[in-house]
């Protein structure tokens, strides 16, 4: 009996064996080539996603590099665009500083051709009137003699006539007698 024993441990083996070696005859050859088929695949498949990863972060650095320089190249837009506003406000400030000084100085000038035209005026008319104040006192002093001299000879009356039409004719013209 005891013969049968380890038989039958090989028998519960043999049986699992069996099968796998049955397998392994069967499908050892299907079974290899599908696993190396699988191996291929899978080495196949890394090789293009290290390609890809490869192609994919070529792209991104280049892609990266042409936003880097578009963004340079835009600060470099801003930045000229900044200077010809600076300038331009400069210019402005300048302009107007130089028109605020012409004008300050019109200004002063006109105030002062003002104030010289306002002297001539008042000199001017100081000066009028002094001269129709002594032509009037003159006026005054002749139609006084020739009241009196009326009066002292009782001339007729178209010489007195005469006489005022000639201090009239005087005073308009302006002459001094």
């Amino acid at each position: 009996m005891t013969d049968k024993q380890p038989q039958d441990k090989n028998d519960k083996q043999s049986p699992a064996t069996e099968l796998a070696q049955l397998r392994q005859i069967v499908f050892g050859d299907a079974q290899r080539n599908l696993e190396q088929k699988i191996d291929q695949l899978g080495h196949s498949l890394q090789t293009q996603l290290k390609h890809l990863e490869q192609q994919t972060s070529r792209q991104f650095g280049q892609l990266q590099e042409a936003i880097e320089s578009h963004v340079h190249q835009l600060e470099d837009k801003l930045l000229n665009a900044d200077k010809d506003q600076d300038a331009k406000a400069n210019e402005l400030f300048t302009l107007n500083k130089n028109l605020s000084s012409e004008l300050e100085m019109a200004e002063a000038a006109n105030k002062q051709e003002t104030d010289a035209l306002h002297k001539r005026i008042d000199h001017d008319l100081n000066a009028l009137s002094m001269k129709f104040s002594e032509q009037l006192k003159q006026a005054l002093a002749q139609l006084t003699q020739v009241s009196n001299d009326l009066n002292s000879s009782k001339t007729d009356r178209k010489t007195l006539a005469k006489l005022l039409a000639t201090v009239a004719s005087n005073l308009e013209t302006g002459d001094d007698e």
